[in-house]
């Protein structure tokens, strides 16, 4: 009996924007639930340095505002769940988009995140190392340090799980942009150098970053159990990652929680409560 491999759309845009980049996966997300376009693996970097900040967060409480303000970090507000990161242009960043119901990625939130990370760690074994899944954290670790970290998100019929990849990585910086560095590492690290680790100091040495997405692509491939031929992204999903990018780049929609919290309280000071 012959078992029918599934095959995906890979698609790599390398470096773009970050508002643009959480538009995007959207826009692919919602193209994939529908059933208009094959399951998908996304690959991409930053342009300049981001945090993305998860879908549940208040921005006051995990980033310094005005230090992203004067030194040019993008602040974003994805539709997923998860944790606030750090990222910049020497980490490859990974949507895994697939639709719900297919069989591929789990209905099952931890299982869904086990198998997507099964394809960082495969990675990294062809590579030469042993990651270590850390399902509390959603990561993957390496010598006791994380090397990549993940979130998940459902809509529209799709399920993302989108993570990073360390290449490697401005430590001290993220120490700068979040009030909480350590919030999702190691309970034991007191700063980011601590409770990260870079494949650059792993291998001793830059690495060469086609070689690497090659690896990891392979990598989800095995741990999804299908084959990710490249492709291209559709007019239609370009033209509302357009669309979506303005709502990504209101302050409406990136303070729209803090907003939240502080009517609120205001509602609750004019009571008298």
């Amino acid at each position: 009996m012959t078992v029918k491999i599934m095959s995906w759309r890979f698609v790599d845009i390398d470096r773009i924007d970050g508002y643009f980049s959480a538009a995007l996966f959207e826009s692919i997300g919602k193209h994939v639930g529908s059933g208009r376009v094959d399951e998908t693996v996304l690959f991409w970097r930053v342009k300049t340095p981001t945090v993305y900040l998860g879908y549940h967060q208040y921005v006051e409480d995990e980033i310094h505002e005005d230090y992203c303000a004067t030194s040019g970090v993008q602040i974003i507000r994805r539709v997923l769940g998860g944790g606030c990161g750090f990222c910049d242009k020497n980490q490859i960043l990974f949507s895994i988009i697939g639709r719900e119901g297919s069989g591929v990625v789990s209905p099952d939130i931890q299982k869904a995140y086990s198998c997507v990370l099964g394809g960082v760690v495969a990675a990294l074994k062809t590579l030469g190392f042993e990651g270590e899944l850390e399902l509390t954290r959603s990561a993957v670790y390496m010598r006791g340090r994380k090397i990549s970290g993940s979130a998940q998100g459902r809509f529209n019929g799709a399920v993302l799980v989108n993570g990073s990849f360390l290449l490697d990585f401005d430590f001290d910086e993220m120490d700068r942009v979040l009030k909480n560095p350590t919030k999702n590492l190691a309970e034991d690290v007191t700063c980011a150098r601590d409770g990260m680790i870079t494949l650059s100091e792993l291998i001793g040495y830059d690495s060469d970053i086609e070689y690497v997405k090659n690896v990891l692509k392979r990598g989800f491939e095995t741990a999804l159990g299908m084959t990710a031929r490249r492709g291209a992204l559709t007019k239609s999903e370009i033209e509302l990652a357009k669309h979506l990018s303005k709502r990504h780049k209101s302050r409406d929609w990136i303070y729209r929680l803090d907003e939240k919290r502080r009517k609120r309280l205001r509602r609750k000071r004019g009571r008298g409560d």
